[in-house]
């Protein structure tokens, strides 16, 4: 039985996992879905409920081949989208033909993404894999007020937050506030202060005239950071000058723990979340009051282990090994 890696084989992170499972004699495979249908290609049969992984190379997998039902885990790092030819590449300089041309190239590269993905999805759907975590988990991710809703439920403390595009609500929630960022509602950027002025409503119209945008109460304190692996939860505090710990590459991690209940919530919130192991981020307030960000299902954790000595790499090579 065999362990998948989603994601890239020259990605540091699979690699580790890569050579801990080696170590474990554990046998794996690496399926980047760039090169899906190049390096690798699916067969499946919906009438015996089984598909074939093929791999053209003998650093991808042990084996020529393995079928869906003997892949008992799979580790979704990160899905990649095909690479985009250069004929779909905007160019203002080319005459109207070789436009025309580029978007046609486009559209194409469009509906085979899709084909492609609908093909994958028999696999990430293939109910006897222990996917950790599920295309569902990963999809929940795509819209964080939907965790934040399921959080709030199981009793986590949220920030206030106002979801949406209508600069009239926007502009009555930024007055109320005293200071207020704004983040992508998918997530991919980093959080900002929004400028507070006496006249909100322009900034707030031109901004959300172009994507609607998710608005939250500024909470002061410090980040905490908690890997959940099943029922371990492993917390570290992340010290940084920035408002958003990513742009800083001088910010410092340190082990912390926190409170029996908060890590009690942190286990049942993966759990609800349809995940096997996730990384919960908090803003704990100056009063020690834990506000619930996101769960984040793949998340990096290699500098975190590597600047801590957490051993997260354990727990989840444990999982994925775990029938």
């Amino acid at each position: 039985m065999h362990v998948a890696l989603l994601g890239s084989e020259q990605d540091p992170q699979i690699q580790h996992i890569a050579q801990a499972l080696r170590q474990r004699d554990i046998p794996f495979y690496i399926a980047n879905t760039r090169y899906f249908g190049t390096t690798w290609t699916i067969s499946y049969d919906p009438d015996f409920d089984d598909g074939l992984i093929h791999f053209s190379s003998s650093s991808l997998c042990d084996q020529p081949r393995v079928t869906f039902s003997n892949t008992k885990a799979a580790y979704w790092h990160e899905y990649l989208p095909g690479e985009l030819p250069d004929e779909g590449v905007k160019d203002a300089t080319l005459d109207g033909k070789a436009q025309d041309k580029r978007a046609r190239a486009a559209e194409h590269y469009g509906w085979t993404e899709q084909e492609r993905a609908s093909t994958l999805l028999c696999w990430f759907s293939y109910a006897d894999i222990k996917w950790v975590n599920p295309i569902d988990a990963v999809r929940s991710h795509q819209c964080k007020p939907y965790q934040s809703r399921i959080a709030g439920k199981l009793g986590a403390h949220i920030p206030y937050t106002f979801v949406g595009n209508a600069p009239e609500v926007a502009t009555q929630f930024c007055n109320n506030m005293r200071e207020v960022i704004y983040k992508p509602v998918r997530g991919g950027r980093t959080a900002q202060f929004v400028n507070k002025q006496p006249n909100m409503r322009p900034l707030l119209n031109t901004l959300l005239s172009e994507r609607p945008v998710t608005f939250q109460k500024y909470i002061a304190g410090v980040n905490i950071r908690s890997y959940v692996l099943g029922n371990d939860v492993l917390s570290v505090q992340i010290d940084s000058s920035e408002l958003d710990y990513r742009n800083d590459d001088n910010a410092s991690v340190s082990v912390t723990i926190i409170p029996n209940d908060v890590q009690q919530l942190a286990v049942k919130i993966c759990k609800a979340l349809g995940m096997h192991w996730c990384a919960i981020d908090w803003r704990k307030s100056a009063k020690g009051k834990y506000f619930f960000l996101e769960a984040n299902p793949s998340p990096y954790f290699l500098k975190v282990e590597n600047d801590t000595g957490l051993d997260v790499t354990e727990k989840l090579v444990a999982l994925l090994a775990k029938t």
